[in-house]
């Protein structure tokens, strides 16, 4: 009888798009492709094939506000950036202060050398960085990720899923391959990440928005 239900339960390939996309829109947060592998009983080739067909199917349709977008080996269903105009005014605006100069250059720091420890980051900057840090994971932008071996087991950070989303790009080895301190503005990075994901206006969040209304560096 189990056997039977299972088999009953089994999703065709002809079904397999609209499962996905339930999937997806119910789960809301990345869900990896060995996640829904074994929600959808379907090998993994079928689903990077099907997933990135439907990619290209909602991002071309120019009647749908939404898209699936890949983040390394997960996959997350979520709105297109033309329709942050409209989402801006359903939602009251965030009370979340803007993201400063010292902020940008403690997160592109982490971006381009993660895992990284507080004391290397610090070496790179030149002045004490941690109420930066503890920011920049309370946005969600890095998170712990493990201990270094050595003395004193100190905490490595790396970037998240979330600052991928935000910067548009699928993953950090799409980040620009140049020298971190030729970034001397966030509209550099931000300029640089769009050459190499192809794409304009390809984030969720902008960098401007991050910045309005900014008048000086947080203090360290």
């Amino acid at each position: 009888m189990i056997d039977g239900q299972k088999q009953e339960n089994k999703i065709t390939l002809q079904e397999l798009p609209a499962a996905l996309e339930a999937v997806l829109f119910v789960h809301g947060d990345p869900i990896t492709c060995d996640q829904l592998a074994e929600i959808t009983q379907m090998p993994k080739e079928v689903l990077e094939e099907t997933l990135a067909r439907m990619m290209k199917e909602y991002e071309t349709d120019p009647w749908g506000g939404l898209m699936i977008r890949k983040v390394d080996d997960s996959y997350v269903m979520c709105t297109k950036p033309a329709m942050k105009p409209v989402l801006e005014r359903l939602f009251a605006p965030r009370s979340r202060p803007p993201m400063s100069q010292a902020t940008y250059e403690t997160l592109a720091v982490i971006a381009y050398n993660q895992p990284v420890t507080r004391a290397q980051v610090e070496a790179v900057r030149g002045v004490s960085s941690d109420s930066i840090v503890s920011r920049l994971i309370e946005r969600g932008l890095v998170e712990e990720c493990g201990t270094l071996e050595a003395p004193g087991r100190p905490t490595l950070f790396r970037t998240t899923k979330q600052f991928l989303l935000e910067f548009g790009i699928s993953s950090v080895s799409e980040m620009p391959a140049m020298e971190l301190m030729m970034y001397k503005t966030i509209r550099d990075l931000q300029d640089s990440l769009e050459t190499a994901s192809g794409m304009k206006d390809d984030r969720q969040i902008s960098i401007e928005n991050w910045m309005e209304g900014q008048k000086g560096d947080e203090e360290q």
